[in-house]
């Protein structure tokens, strides 16, 4: 989820990569800064439902990861 209102810049995994807790996901630019969001668990990214270049709102979804 996204923790502030920002502009999604890029995906650093792509669906069907496995990701780690901790390993960074996506870069969000809010208030002029490029935040790495990190996974918040283990498992693979099942899908990155928003495009690069979009306005996300708080709590908007930026990942589904799913166990495995």
């Amino acid at each position: 989820l996204a923790p502030i209102p920002g502009l999604v810049l890029k995906y650093l995994a792509a669906v069907g990569d496995e990701v780690k807790a901790g390993d960074p996901v996506v870069i969000l630019e809010a208030m002029k800064m490029e935040n790495s969001l990190p996974s918040p668990t283990g498992g693979r990214i099942k899908e990155l439902p928003v495009q690069p270049g979009a306005t996300v709102a708080k709590g908007d979804v930026l990942a589904i990861i799913v166990a495995i």
